[in-house]
């Protein structure tokens, strides 16, 4: 099956992928534009993972490709 016919993804694997990606769960949700807490959630099983996370993450994988991740933003009080 093709990276782009996988269209689910259960915690742990999204977990292995991330791993597999040199980031740390924080970073990843960065990348793909969710906070920490949802990213979270979608490692406890609470929520279910988007089909567009799945398959960039996926592509990424299959491509080898590092992805860039933003920094951080400041937190202002």
């Amino acid at each position: 099956m093709s990276w782009q016919q996988m269209r689910d993804m259960t915690p742990d694997e999204l977990a292995h992928a991330i791993k597999i990606l040199g980031m740390k769960p924080a970073a990843a949700a960065r990348y793909i534009g969710q906070s920490a807490r949802t990213m979270r959630r979608f490692l406890r099983g609470e929520r279910e993972i988007p089909v567009s996370v799945v398959l960039l993450l996926n592509g990424l994988i299959t491509h080898r490709t590092k992805p860039l991740v933003p920094r951080p933003r400041p937190r202002s009080y």
